[in-house]
């Protein structure tokens, strides 16, 4: 049998696309899926299809054709009261001189499969997780100790009020003053341990109107808390006032933000002037969200590994080799992107992308 024969006869869709977008060759179940596509014309993405130009924004086809690594993402279709959903492959093919030539798309339907691995990695982002609570924890105890501390100083002064103030009246102002710094101490506690709660909570996913702002605030004075910032370390931020309110997961992209922060204040540690920039911006109809260190980098042989389960550079019991993997997975399911720059010597770059305009909506 000829080949062309076999890849006819897929149960996948196969295409063959430029460096300029152009469908250069695809097979019939392509056409099944999607609709009649002219041969040597661009294509439009298939995202775009359903929603809007902007997700060309972060075309996984165009980081193929710009970088030579293979890409893959998966695409969610409701078409005539049916949803499915696609896992996309793209394959970079090299001309003889070493540059892309062309990008093989691999469509497969995995509408039935979709279910179960999601579970999956659902399993493996609360293995994360609590890999990161774990280490949270110690940091946040010491944390409470400070103000429950204050609390039992406070609690000794008034029973020294009292104990001298038999037989006489004490200004109700003097216990005023003190129950006023009790309360807030105990505040200071529950914002505490809330925050930690946050982190842990898992589940289906709840999208609310968010301030991503406000958000990485937050994590930021989690992480602080959390005892994971060391005192030399200094961390910047640079966060667009002009932000729009978006409607996400605020736990679970705040669980990609605590994974990446956690790595570059793991990268810079040891740097005699070791910095962090958190910055945030809005790019057309997307969000950007940027973490950046001046660590040593990444090789580049390691950064097209990164994204990939279990793969970690750090020594054995620092690190569970998920917590990209985890952050890839959770921007996914937000319709968002993860980037990653690098280079030995100089620092690392990580770039989050979220959709200001909810695909659902």
């Amino acid at each position: 049998m000829k080949l062309n024969n076999i890849i006819e006869r897929l149960n996948a869709g196969v295409l063959l696309i430029d460096p300029h977008h152009r469908i250069q060759w695809m097979n019939k179940r392509v056409e099944e899926w999607f609709g009649p596509i002219d041969i040597g014309k661009k294509r439009r993405c298939y995202r775009t299809m359903n929603f809007n130009d902007s997700f060309c924004h972060i075309c996984p086809t165009g980081k193929t054709i710009d970088t030579g690594i293979s890409s893959r993402y998966e695409l969610f279709i409701n078409s005539k009261g049916l949803s499915r959903t696609f896992e996309i492959i793209g394959i970079p093919v090299s001309a003889k001189n070493g540059d892309i030539s062309m990008v093989m798309e691999l469509i497969l339907d995995v509408t039935k499969k979709s279910a179960e691995k999601i579970k999956n990695e659902e399993l493996l982002a609360q293995i994360e997780k609590m890999a990161a609570i774990g280490q949270l924890a110690a940091g946040v105890a010491h944390e409470l100790n400070t103000p429950l501390g204050t609390i039992a100083v406070i609690a000794d002064e008034l029973k020294s009020i009292i104990g001298e103030s038999q037989g006489s009246e004490t200004p109700v102002e003097r216990f005023m003053e003190y129950l006023t710094d009790m309360d807030t101490e105990i505040r200071r506690c529950k914002i505490i341990i809330e925050d930690l709660l946050n982190v842990s909570k898992s589940g289906i996913m709840r999208k609310v109107d968010t301030d991503i702002n406000e958000l990485v605030s937050r994590t930021i004075l989690l992480v602080d808390k959390g005892g994971s910032s060391p005192s030399k370390v200094t961390i910047s931020r640079d966060l667009d006032n002009g932000l729009p309110i978006i409607k996400i997961d605020p736990e679970r992209f705040r669980q990609v933000i605590f994974n990446i922060l956690k790595n570059a204040l793991e990268a810079v540690t040891d740097r005699e002037n070791g910095r962090v920039n958190i910055s945030t911006g809005l790019d057309s109809e997307w969000i950007r969200v940027s973490i950046s260190d001046n660590g040593m980098g990444i090789p580049e042989e390691n950064l097209k590994k990164v994204f990939e389960p279990f793969f970690t550079t750090k020594p054995v019991g620092k690190g569970t080799g998920l917590g990209l993997f985890v952050s890839y997975g959770i921007m996914r399911d937000l319709k968002g992107d993860i980037k990653m720059e690098s280079s030995t010597g100089r620092g690392t770059r990580v770039t989050l992308m979220l959709p200001v305009k909810d695909e659902e909506e």
